[in-house]
């Protein structure tokens, strides 16, 4: 097995860019684990340790041995990703394990921002170099929509509520158990098929990927996730909307007898939902639970919170969730899980996270999405991800945060393309 870690970490070092490439293309992949002693570890994140060593290791045999090699390392998100992670640090004061919580922050915010956010920003130069990381992460979202309708063989239809949802590779489920685990990350999958679309150069490719696109969209929609139809009902008002701003006024009518349309025929999905959330009291009250938990949580230690990671541990204390519901669960929602865990002061910082993100999409909007179509789909993809977390449990996950650092490098390099014509 060292032997085998060795010759991966030389090809990675040599060829940087096909641990990033393995990377996407294995972010959804949380279930298939390797263990080491008491660690464990998901394919993506093994893959995106190795792919650090190996980028360290190849710069430090530059900077040794070879002369005059500049290297300027870009820290992008630095200032609000590091308050957030001060936060983090300043809540392990109210903390009863303080070792277990900084191990907690080093596990999933330390290595998010080096392998997630900081390792695509410094190794994606060009826009080839991009074009190739959104096929992995394109390809990884076809996987997972075809395993999504591959689903629909093995249920009963006559008996039973249908839906797409994960299936069993080998005795495992690769991409999590629950159906909002795939709906999440094709919420985001889907755009980047539009952008594609815009690389492309033969109309039968374009019309290749906007199948693809449709069709993973249906897939959203048979989720049947409640997370999953509101966050594609905003991506695809914000993308029509934005992608006919000029026109908005001649073309404004048929985009509103289009929605009108696409509704009548939803009319019998939207029943069908219904009916499913009338059987679905149990989750929404066990939504509600967690709030309160939550809420009671931030009430004690509002301005700290009740320490980094801790939530779990929060939900398991409380007998009458334990009673109901079993072994505990993490946050559905980042708010929450913010509030208890880090307080007022984590709560703040996060939002600042988030406002930076946003005013970097809107600025890169702006400015190149006309000259580089492509900007736009790409951060829909990188919004749906990070939105999908006010109900979900994935916002320290690689799989929402590369989408945003794909995001920035877009917006990066249409910058240094376009720049200078605007």
């Amino acid at each position: 097995m060292i032997i085998s870690l060795i010759v991966v970490i030389f090809i990675f070092a040599f060829n940087p860019l096909s641990s990033l490439f393995l990377l996407a293309f294995s972010v959804p992949i949380i279930n298939w684990l390797f263990y080491f002693k008491n660690l464990e570890i998901p394919l993506a994140d093994l893959i995106a340790v190795l792919g650090l060593i190996a980028w360290f290791l190849a710069l430090l045999y530059k900077l040794i041995f070879q002369k005059n090699v500049k290297v300027k390392l870009k820290f992008p998100l630095f200032f609000p990703f590091f308050l957030f992670l001060l936060a983090n640090i300043l809540s392990l004061f109210n903390h009863p394990a303080p070792l277990t919580g900084f191990y907690y922050l080093s596990r999933w915010l330390i290595l998010l921002y080096a392998a997630y956010i900081f390792l695509p920003i410094n190794l994606l130069k060009k826009e080839k170099h991009l074009r190739l990381i959104v096929w992995g992460l394109a390809l990884s979202s076809l996987i997972v929509m075809m395993s999504g309708w591959l689903s629909l063989l093995t249920q009963d239809w006559q008996n039973s509520f249908f839906r797409l949802k994960s299936i069993s590779w080998w005795g495992i489920y690769p991409f999590g158990e629950n159906h909002n685990l795939i709906a999440e990350f094709l919420n985001a999958g889907a755009f980047l098929w539009l952008a594609l679309k815009e690389w492309a150069s033969s109309t039968r490719k374009k019309r290749i990927y906007n199948s693809i696109f449709l069709i993973t969209v249906a897939a959203v929609i048979l989720t049947f996730s409640r997370a999953a139809w509101i966050t594609l009902a905003l991506q695809l008002s914000v993308y029509l909307l934005w992608h006919n701003r000029q026109h908005l006024k001649k073309q404004g009518g048929l985009i509103l007898l289009t929605a009108v349309a696409a509704i009548l025929i939803m009319l019998p999905i939207f029943w069908r939902m219904n009916v499913l959330q009338a059987d679905n009291i149990s989750s929404t009250e066990n939504r509600l639970l967690l709030l309160d938990i939550a809420y009671q949580a931030w009430q004690e230690k509002p301005i700290l919170g009740q320490g980094t990671g801790r939530f779990t541990e929060l939900v398991a204390d409380n007998i009458r969730f334990s009673a109901k519901y079993g072994d505990p669960i993490d946050s559905h929602g980042f708010l929450q899980k913010i509030a208890a865990e880090t307080g007022l002061i984590g709560l703040i910082s996060w939002i600042f996270l988030l406002i930076i993100i946003a005013q970097q999409a809107m600025i890169g909007l702006k400015k190149y999405s006309r000259q580089a179509p492509w900007l736009t789909p790409i951060w829909i993809a990188a919004s749906g991800g990070i939105f999908f977390q006010i109900f979900n449990t994935s916002y320290y996950k690689g799989k929402v945060w590369l989408f945003i650092a794909l995001a920035l490098v877009a917006t990066e390099l249409a910058k240094q393309k376009y720049g200078r014509k605007n």
